[in-house]
């Protein structure tokens, strides 16, 4: 007999004896679970069943994901929300102008309350923001980010216009359209102009150029000449810019001065000589490196000498080395010859 048959034989007989000693103590008792230790020993390789798993899957409820719709009409934002995601639903909102429902409630709503849908189904909520029509708040003055948060909330849509200004920093609002107060349709547009600060303007070069031609190349770009000094340079031509303040290349805010420095060869400034004798004013004009051009001279009852009332050019004028200032003196006027007396007739 083979080896296996030897086995089997030896393990029924076992199993046999088992049966027989359990029936005389007992008849009914452990005949199902001696049944089931002598299945597990004929087929060692197969699995006992549980009592706890059925052999045959159970289909699932249908209804048990199915949730009815809750109604969020008339409650606030956060209010429908939540009662939606209480509900197994996920909230959308969308936001509309109404001149009838207050801002910040709900209008409607789809699915429509009372409606048996799926968990997690999308359930969009619209919000009213208000009546269309609002005063338009006055942002002048405010940052830009605050005055287009400020007109965001309240519906109107931004343009944002730039601008330069000498007197508002830069990012702040310079005016507005429509003005601040004016009743309009919340979904216009209202234009902001904001500051972009003091301009700044490249400054041009000018040295070595004519003094004219630097006042208008200056000028051009929307800078003024400032102070202006006259140099005697033997190396520039006359007339010509020798130095400039700012430096070529450098910003300056548009309107501001320029200085210039320009060479002017011989040139001198006329003295004071009102009060002067004649002789006096020469050596005056002579140490300044002027001359005496022309004399008029006026007879002045009472006067002590020939003393300098005017002259031309006047004081502080600049004018080239060697010019002649024309000088007006007051001398003593002659005394008049008294009338002849009357001789009386014979």
């Amino acid at each position: 007999m083979p080896v296996w048959g030897l086995a089997l034989a030896l393990g029924t007989a076992a199993i046999a004896f088992m049966l027989v000693l359990a029936a005389a103590a007992n008849p009914l008792a452990g005949l199902q679970d001696l049944a089931d230790d002598a299945g597990a020993l004929l087929q060692p390789g197969a699995p006992a069943p549980s009592s706890d798993e059925p052999l045959v899957p159970r289909r699932g409820d249908p209804n048990a994901d199915v949730v009815e719709v809750p109604s969020v009409v008339n409650l606030d934002a956060q209010a429908a929300t939540e009662l939606l995601e209480a509900a197994g639903l996920q909230p959308r909102a969308e936001e509309v102008f109404d001149d009838r429902v207050a801002a910040g409630l709900a209008i409607r709503q789809d699915p429509a309350a009372g409606a048996s849908v799926q968990r997690l189904t999308p359930v969009l909520v619209t919000i009213s923001r208000g009546p269309s029509l609002a005063p338009l708040p006055n942002v002048v003055g405010l940052a830009a980010e605050d005055a287009r948060a400020s007109l965001d909330r309240r519906g109107f849509q931004v343009i944002e216009v730039a601008a330069f200004s000498e007197d508002v920093p830069a990012g702040t609002v310079l005016g507005q359209e429509p003005l601040a107060g004016a009743v309009v349709d919340r979904r216009s547009v209202v234009v902001l102009q904001i500051s972009r600060g003091v301009e700044i303007v490249p400054m041009p070069l000018v040295v070595g150029r004519a003094e004219d031609d630097a006042r208008r190349a200056i000028e051009l770009v929307g800078l003024a000449v400032g102070e202006t000094s006259y140099v005697e340079d033997d190396a520039a031509p006359n007339g010509v810019v020798v130095a400039q303040i700012p430096a070529s290349g450098q910003g300056a805010p548009r309107g501001s001065d320029v200085q210039l420095t320009v060479v002017r060869i011989g040139e001198v400034v006329v003295p004071q000589l009102v009060g002067q004798t004649v002789d006096a004013a020469e050596r005056t004009l002579f140490d300044n490196g002027l001359l005496v051009g022309s004399i008029r001279l006026i007879p002045t009852p009472g006067a002590a000498g020939e003393i300098v009332v005017g002259q031309e050019p006047g004081p502080g004028a600049k004018v080239a080395r060697g010019y002649g200032v024309r000088l007006i003196v007051a001398i003593p006027a002659a005394a008049a010859s008294p009338a002849p007396a009357p001789t009386a007739s014979g």
